[in-house]
């Protein structure tokens, strides 16, 4: 069986799965600790896009919008093109508003 490490595509997909598991286990277990499981799955996804020098789509936005990883500007980007709203966020600063409830991916109901 060939490595993950082998497939940097399928390392993306396995990061964007655990980033998402993550931010729906902190909406349904609230009293469960996941910083560390944002943290680890954003770093990852960070550091795949700034060796293959390209941005990265995380997620959809509900209700509208996507959630990126930019490699030059070494940041994440959530784009809301309803109100015509860019906002730049520091990891740290994506963990923290997605742990308030910010940015939550488009479930795929909706």
């Amino acid at each position: 069986m060939p490595s993950v490490e082998n497939h940097p595509t399928d390392s993306i997909s396995l990061a964007k799965q655990h980033l998402l598991r993550a931010i729906v286990q902190s909406k349904t277990k609230p009293y469960l600790p996941v910083w560390g499981e944002l943290f680890t799955a954003l770093r990852d996804i960070a550091k795949t896009g700034r060796q293959r020098r390209e941005n990265i789509r995380l997620y959809l936005l509900q209700p509208t919008g996507s959630l990126w990883y930019l490699h030059k500007e070494d940041c994440f980007h959530a784009d809301l093109p309803d109100p015509g709203i860019s906002i730049s966020l520091s990891q740290e600063q994506l963990i923290d508003a997605l742990l308030k409830g910010s940015f939550s991916p488009k479930t795929p109901a909706s």
